[in-house]
């Protein structure tokens, strides 16, 4: 036999995903999708079933961005409308979504108590659904976070249970602070219907809505804390703009219950435009205080004088004074009047000054009143501080948290500007005090020519003066603060409601999106599991496994034999079984073709491969064709020839070779013509010593020139060397795979020993191939074209 080429393939081969057999995989194993699909399907439902939807609700507001742009700078009413830094969009955004907005809308809710009815699975949230209203006194505290359940009992008559074996905290809702905890409650009493119910954790009035509806469902309510309550709306807020550049924003916020969804978006925009226009209203208010306040002082002095005028002039019986007079007097009412006036400013800037110079709060907002004033760059200064603070406002992150990075440098900055500012304002109070010593210096010049008039005249011209000016003064202020009025009665909101909350949508459970996913899941499960089981498979399944392995030649295939007979050829002559060992056999006299009296070795890479039924059924073949054929059991570590013939006390070669046999009495009869056995005798202590002694040589010769052929059933290669050293006997060696029972990686380092031995008359002999119809495990065909029957087989 010429000598055959046999390699290994790389280790990584025996990983590879055979394509052919995954399908046949998914053909044999289509019930595991019929399992996974429904179960994934089935899984959604109950989940659906089971589980609180989540639903979101949106509303659209319009930012306009308008505000004092279009004032003159130097009207008294600028800065009645926002600065461009609260004017921004984006830190519009932020003051909607803030902390403090949404507390105050929750304040304004009745979000303190929700409502739940129990079921077996899950509870549901009712709102303004229930059969009954708590109402409970806010200066009292009230327990939080614990269900009180309410059972009706009839129309006037309802029972209350509490168990809390941990107790609870409780709450007093007036006042914004947590009262204390209490400890395990275990309360249950019957109450009537609007009967106060104090208890030292709670002071609330059940109140019903409908008397003469009875609930078989259980239900229960909370109290809930305000924080808790604003952090959970604050979380679940998104605010964006649906377009860049626009000044549209859509509000969105999702919750279980898509009632108080909507309730609390129409709220929220309420409070917000709300407090935009109080913001904007807050200047013009300070503007009308400020000027008020010198009302009263100017209507004070105005009445003095009106009254000290009227009497001077019936004490004295004069109306007039003479033009020289007039004129001196004149003059002295001007200097008054722009003495007045610096006055006026300089209590303006006396009232800066100590506005800038107080400590600013966080949450202080700056909103000076503002007074018309010559200094442009006086101006200028408050108004760049106005707008810093506004930028601090706009980014104070939510209550109890510390200013961040950002809003520290911003405060910075306004110190700074407040600094600056305060110098300014000190510089012109002295400017103002040197004016005022100058107008005085000229009213005591006027004074002392006034002197020289007669006195009546000079007093009456004096009392006139003091009054037309307290007169002009207040005429002034009353048309200042009439503007002021009109400016803040005028004033709207710079935002609007494009479209009111409305619903949009369930957002989880996503009933199709989770559908398609447990489609999907039921498919991928299977299919990973197969995929698993090939990449993890690390036995022989087909011929295309030996192939990635090694290039030696495969002989044939074995069918799995399901008769109880070991010796199957002569039992069944005509089986599926029988016709596989023919054509191995029909193989096996092709390769040693010229060759006499050839010795036919059968071994495999480890135990339980079917060494031995494949060496008996071979020989039994071999003796069917007219052979006359020898069956030698060398495995004589655990021979399992012994046990099929029952020839354990028999001699046999283990005798022969240690000499206590002679050649003739280690011959036995198989029970079959032309077949004779071999047995393997005693077991030895030194196996592979007498295997590679002379007299095994001396034996096969024997052999040769009684037998037509012969087979030798030897141990493992995998496991011991007793087979190497018969190998260099054989004129060809069968080495049988077993189909599920050989392991890849044992028969790929085998087959290299064997190149290593250089062992090279080598052929396959693929065993225990499980058959369907005429396809042998997958796909396998002796080519016949028929099944078992059709009278070629045994059936």
């Amino acid at each position: 036999m010429s000598p055959e080429t046999h390699n290994s393939q790389p280790s990584n081969s025996l990983f590879n995903i055979d394509i052919k057999r995954f399908i046949q995989d998914l053909l044999h194993f289509w019930w595991l999708f019929a399992i996974t699909i429904p179960i994934s399907l089935l899984s959604v439902f109950l989940a659906h079933r089971y589980i609180h939807p989540i639903h979101s609700a949106t509303i659209t507001l319009l930012m306009e961005e308008r505000g004092d742009s279009n004032m003159p700078q130097s009207d008294i009413m600028q800065g009645f409308g926002l600065t461009p830094g609260q004017r921004s969009v984006d830190n519009q955004i932020a003051i909607l979504t803030s902390w403090d907005i949404v507390q105050q809308t929750i304040e304004q809710l009745d979000f303190h108590v929700s409502y739940f009815a129990e079921g077996r699975l899950k509870n549901t949230e009712m709102y303004r659904s229930t059969n009954y209203v708590v109402q409970f006194d806010s200066t009292h505290p009230q327990l939080i976070n614990v269900p009180i359940y309410v059972i009706p009992l009839n129309n006037r008559q309802c029972k209350i249970r509490i168990e809390a074996e941990e107790g609870g905290s409780t709450y007093v809702y007036k006042g914004d602070n947590k009262s204390g905890s209490v400890g395990p409650i275990n309360f249950e009493e019957t109450v009537n219907y609007n009967e106060k119910i104090k208890t030292p954790w709670g002071h609330f009035i059940i109140a019903p809505k409908n008397t003469g509806t009875n609930s078989n469902i259980e239900q229960y309510f909370v109290f809930n804390h305000p924080r808790s309550l604003a952090g959970q709306y604050k979380s679940r807020l998104r605010a964006q703009l649906p377009n860049e550049g626009s000044s549209i924003i859509r509000v969105s916020i999702t919750g279980k219950n898509n009632n108080k969804n909507l309730v609390f978006l129409n709220k929220l925009a309420e409070v917000f435009i709300s407090n935009n226009l109080k913001q904007k209203n807050l200047i013009a208010t300070n503007t009308i205080d400020f000027i008020s306040q010198q009302l009263v002082v100017i209507a004070d002095t105005l009445q003095l004088t009106g009254s000290e005028l009227s009497q001077f002039r019936t004490d004295n019986r004069i109306q007039s004074v003479s033009a020289k007079a007039e004129y001196l007097f004149n003059g002295m009412q001007e200097i008054e009047q722009k003495l007045t006036e610096l006055e006026i400013k300089r209590s303006y800037y006396l009232y800066l000054q100590e506005y800038f110079s107080s400590d600013l709060r966080e949450e202080h907002v700056l909103a000076p009143a503002m007074y018309e004033m010559e200094n442009t760059i006086l101006s200028e200064q408050i108004k760049a501080i106005m707008e810093l603070n506004s930028q601090r406002l706009s980014i104070t992150g939510s209550y109890g948290e510390e200013l961040n990075y950002v809003n520290k440098d911003l405060v910075n900055k306004i110190e700074i500007a407040c600094q600056t500012l305060l110098e300014t304002l000190t510089s012109q109070i002295k400017v103002i005090d040197d004016n005022k010593l100058r107008l005085l210096a000229d009213k005591e010049k006027n004074e002392q020519e006034l002197y020289g008039l007669p006195e009546t005249e000079r007093r009456l011209l004096g009392i006139e003066r003091k009054f037309e000016l307290s007169n002009e003064v207040y005429t002034f202020l009353l048309r200042k603060q009439s503007e002021a009025q009109i400016q803040k009665a005028s004033n709207t909101p710079d935002h609007q409601i494009l479209e009111s909350a409305r619903y949009a949508g369930q957002v989880s459970p996503n009933k199709a999106g989770n559908q398609k996913k447990a489609l999907l899941l039921g498919l991928i499960i299977p299919l990973a599991f197969l995929a698993l089981r090939q990449l993890l498979n690390n036995k022989i399944i087909d011929i295309d496994d030996i192939e990635r392995i090694t290039q030696l030649p495969i002989v044939g295939n074995i069918i799995h034999n399901t008769n109880e007979e070991s010796n199957v050829v002569n039992h069944h002559p005509k089986s599926v079984v029988t016709e596989t060992f023919r054509r191995v056999r029909t193989r096996i006299e092709f390769m040693n073709r010229g060759i006499k009296s050839p010795i036919i070795g059968v071994s495999s890479s480890m135990p339980g491969e079917g060494k031995t039924f494949c060496a008996l059924n071979m020989a039994a073949a071999f003796a069917l064709s007219g052979k006359k054929t020898a069956l030698l059991g060398f495995d004589m570590r655990k021979p399992g020839l012994n046990k099929i013939f029952d020839s354990k006390d028999k001699l046999g070669i283990s005798n022969f070779l240690i000499d206590q046999a002679s050649y003739s009495n280690i011959l036995m009869n198989s029970g079959q013509d032309n077949l004779t056995i071999v047995p393997s005798g005693n077991i030895p202590p030194n196996p592979s010593e007498l295997i590679s002694s002379d007299k095994t040589s001396e034996l096969l010769s024997k052999l040769k020139e009684d037998f037509d052929i012969i087979i030798i059933d030897t141990p493992p290669m995998g496991i011991v060397s007793d087979p190497y050293l018969l190998a260099r006997h054989t004129d060809t060696l069968l080495f049988l795979v077993r189909q599920q029972h050989t392991i890849k990686n044992v028969l790929s380092q085998t087959i290299k020993n064997m190149k290593d031995e250089g062992i090279t008359n080598v052929g396959i002999l693929l065993n225990d191939i499980y058959a369907k119809r005429n396809k042998y495990g997958y796909g396998y065909g002796y080519g016949y074209g028929y099944g078992y029957g059709h009278g070629y087989y045994e059936e």
